[in-house]
């Protein structure tokens, strides 16, 4: 057996979060001992003006675009890949892909973004790479499927439902959790950490998260809004967005209720603060939030996959939506009581799973049991294309 496969993540930096999950694959899989691992930015890789084109347009925070961005996502929600546009989508650089492939010679593809012309490409060639598919939200979407994926690993029971009535073969299917970092599974000493913030204990605080490009809006009304009527004082995450920083600190910098960070690598820590987190609707930082019973308000979730994954865990009582000001400070209000938070956080504690990439990694390295050993090569690198300058979170 090949006690170290080389495994290829495909991964985009579309608001960090598919990086942050394919952050904690690698990671388990060097626990193991695996070291000859690449993970990609694929699509940066094979159309970068063509990636960064298309990452300006999701972020782009005007009302316009988030409903075009919302309408197309409907339009090509119940894409199959052996119709025209998803044939379309899946072939975009199949030969740049195909030249990747046979220059890594992976024994195992993981995808965390729904970019599959590695699958595409099995369906001519043949190829026996077992593909593995993560999905990194609360909803289905057709771009993640292909009939040339090994195993599917989803969130819930009700998306295995979906896709086995989309056809998928059950035995593909594995509802493992969404992956996240193996810190935001452990449990924090608050005290010290407030200590180490030097925060005051005595304060509770919501964590107001903007996004790894600082894209939540109405920034400065959501802070005053919440020191009006609530006794939160407010953690400001603004993320790799440098002109939100500065804008918010020249209203704040004043008021010792107000904490004003950029980007931050300790936001397990931030969140063990935190009573609260005010945050738009990314499928990871709400996993992660969960997975610390953190209560969540998702404030005027985006069309698209953002608003499919608040309605989802909404309906489950697992998190809030707030559309408007008033509806935020009346679930602030309700934070109040504790008999509430408890709930809460009892429902957390139920629906989350740890260990999701441990069982991901599990499932890989038994897929490629019966490989033939590869023959070791130089260490494992990481690529980003244009990902390595907007670390941020999502």
């Amino acid at each position: 057996m090949n006690t170290d496969p080389k495994v290829l993540i495909v991964t985009s930096a579309f608001g960090d979060g598919h990086m942050k999950v394919a952050e904690a694959i690698e990671h388990s899989f060097r626990r193991r001992g695996i070291s000859r691992i690449t993970t990609m930015d694929l699509f940066a890789v094979v159309h970068p003006y063509l990636n960064e084109l298309s990452r300006r347009f999701y972020l782009n925070s005007t009302g316009f675009t988030q409903e075009l961005y919302g309408l197309l996502y409907t339009v090509t929600s119940k894409m199959r890949p052996e119709q025209f546009m998803g044939r379309w989508i899946h072939s975009m650089g199949k030969r740049k892909v195909q030249r990747i492939i046979d220059e890594i010679q992976p024994d195992i593809i993981i995808h965390t973004f729904p970019y599959l012309a590695a699958a595409e490409l099995a369906s001519t060639t043949g190829s026996r790479i077992p593909m593995f598919t993560v999905m990194t939200d609360y909803v289905v979407h057709g771009r993640w499927l292909h009939p040339q994926t090994t195993k599917y690993f989803i969130a819930t029971e009700s998306m295995k439902a979906t896709l086995i009535s989309a056809g998928i073969a059950e035995e593909k299917l594995v509802v493992s959790g969404i992956p996240i970092r193996e810190a935001f599974e452990q449990t924090l000493d608050r005290e010290g950490l407030l200590r180490k913030h030097k925060l005051d204990r005595n304060r509770r605080y919501l964590l107001l998260a903007a996004g790894a490009y600082g894209v939540l809006g109405d920034i400065s009304s959501l802070i005053k809004r919440v020191l009006l009527k609530s006794n939160f004082d407010v953690i400001v995450l603004c993320g790799n967005n440098h002109k939100l920083r500065s804008a918010t600190k020249e209203l704040f910098q004043e008021n010792p209720r107000v904490h004003i960070l950029g980007y931050t690598e300790e936001m397990q820590e931030l969140m063990c603060i935190s009573s609260c987190l005010l945050t738009k609707a990314g499928a990871i930082t709400l996993t992660e939030a969960m997975a610390q019973t953190l209560p969540v308000i998702v404030y005027r979730p985006l069309p698209g996959q953002e608003a499919g994954n608040a309605e989802w865990l909404s309906g489950h009582h697992l998190i809030e939506i707030a559309r408007n000001e008033e509806q935020l400070v009346e679930q602030l209000q309700r934070l109040e009581h504790m008999a509430y938070r408890e709930e809460r956080e009892q429902r957390m504690k139920a629906f989350s799973r740890k260990y999701t990439s441990d069982c991901i990694v599990s499932e890989a390295l038994d897929a490629i049991k019966l490989r033939q050993p590869s023959v070791p090569s130089a260490k494992s690198m990481i690529v980003e294309g244009q990902a390595k300058t907007i670390h941020g979170y999502y």
